[in-house]
């Protein structure tokens, strides 16, 4: 889901407290507007709209969130040098006391790597540089497109998705009004349970190359996540998934429409042609 969070941030201002947002899932697929909605954090992942690999969390964080994170600040023993807030027991420290507990975990200390970011270059790992070139191509290639340009693309493909999963006669898991561009959840037909619907998926899987995802805990065997981001936020992936998908489910004794996924994304599709937003996304 996407929440809606464009008056959070005023809410969050007037208690006092910070918003984070986790946007992994829907940065350059969705809106966000990190300013315009007062969100002090926000982190995401190159692996979802932005098309590229796990294992980096790009973040932004406000001035105020800045001013908390720099409360808690030490520098480790091997790296201070004078007038640095140290750890605890530094006698000779007068800003210690003022910047708060020492932070338990070094790999979650914020304020370290803010240090190892910024003119400092204090130590604080060893950088996955390999992950750097990666965030910068995924950068680069949203500034060639367009950021409004690459959220426009999700949203019709998404919108294609959902409608051809409705046109097999599959219902639409949660609240649809604030579901993000790029992930339909899928109802998974009754008949079928846990284990027939992971077979649907090992089918997909097997044959024809594509993977949809499960749910887990209460959901699991009860929902299906198909996505539609980064690279496969295009039309061909989304009827070829729409035309396996059928196949898959008449294979597990479902019966669907003959074509009505492929069908009814092609009518989205079509209906965006006349729109004359184009159709050669």
């Amino acid at each position: 889901m996407c929440q809606p969070l464009a008056d959070i941030g005023a809410v969050c201002r007037d208690l006092g407290v910070l918003l984070y947002c986790d946007a992994t899932a829907s940065v350059g697929g969705n809106e966000l507007r990190t300013d315009a909605w007062g969100l002090d954090v926000v982190t995401a992942g190159l692996q979802k709209c932005l098309g590229g690999p796990s294992g980096s969390a790009p973040i932004t964080i406000s001035p105020r969130a800045v001013g908390v994170v720099e409360g808690r600040k030490h520098v480790e023993a091997g790296l201070r040098e004078a007038g640095d807030p140290g750890g605890p027991g530094d006698p000779g420290d007068p800003g210690d006391e003022a910047r708060g507990r020492v932070i338990a975990s070094n790999y979650l200390d914020l304020a370290q790597v803010m240090d190892y970011w910024g003119p400092r270059r204090l130590n604080h790992h060893t950088e996955a540089t390999s992950m750097l070139y990666a965030a910068r191509e995924c950068a680069r290639l949203l500034l060639e497109e367009g950021l409004d340009a690459a959220v426009a693309r999700h949203a019709l493909h998404g919108r294609a998705m959902t409608a051809g999963v409705r046109g097999l006669g599959l219902g639409v898991f949660g609240d649809v009004a604030h579901k993000m561009h790029n992930v339909v959840a899928v109802e998974v037909p009754e008949r079928l349970g846990a284990q027939g619907a992971d077979a649907v998926r090992a089918a997909l899987l097997t044959d024809f190359g594509i993977e949809i995802g499960t749910s887990f805990g209460p959901l699991h065997g009860r929902v299906w996540r198909i996505g539609t981001m980064g690279h496969n936020a295009r039309r061909d992936a989304v009827l070829v998934t729409l035309a396996a998908l059928e196949h898959a489910l008449r294979a597990a004794g479902v019966a669907v429409p003959p074509g009505g996924g492929v069908d009814a994304a092609r009518q989205v599709y079509a209906d965006d042609a006349e729109r004359g937003a184009g159709d050669d996304r």
